[in-house]
């Protein structure tokens, strides 16, 4: 009886530490883009112009004065024949991306999305535009468009 108490003990302590193992600490998010405003009004001859980049190309998008993404394109692609998509790595910033795609709409007009993300901060940009056609980069904060997918 002796033996198997001690093998249910060893067991019992086993898999207890092999859970403890198998948690994962996330590292603190941080504030990436603190310096910059919450919004930046972007014109669209700017958005216009970024898609004539090729792909390993370098780019520099002048959103304001003080905010200018400078990267290199990772891919500048026409995904469907409405649909061009270009994705943007920063050469300032880690793992901060910008996403951008120009949608052409059914009566020929242009409509823009995108984001520049950093999974590793707490806030991301958006384009968002309004019922005039004018855009702008709005700053969110990151868990408005991530679900938490940990649990």
């Amino acid at each position: 009886m002796k033996t198997l108490t001690k093998a249910v003990l060893v067991l019992l302590i086993s898999a207890t530490s092999f859970a403890s193992f198998a948690q994962k600490v996330d590292a603190p998010k941080k504030s990436v883009f603190n310096n910059f405003p919450g919004a930046v009004d972007i014109s669209t001859t700017m958005l216009k112009n970024s898609f004539v980049t090729k792909s390993g190309q370098a780019i520099a998008i002048p959103f304001n004065e003080k905010f200018i993404f400078k990267g290199k394109v990772l891919s500048n692609e026409i995904k469907y024949s409405n649909l061009q998509s270009m994705i943007i790595k920063s050469e300032n910033a880690g793992n901060v991306v910008f996403q951008l795609s120009k949608i052409t709409n059914k009566d020929n007009s242009i409509s823009y999305v995108g984001r520049i993300i950093n999974t590793e901060a707490l806030e991301v940009y958006e384009i968002k535009n309004d019922l005039a056609n004018n855009y702008r980069l709005q700053k969110i904060d990151l868990d408005k468009i991530l679900q938490d997918c940990s649990y």
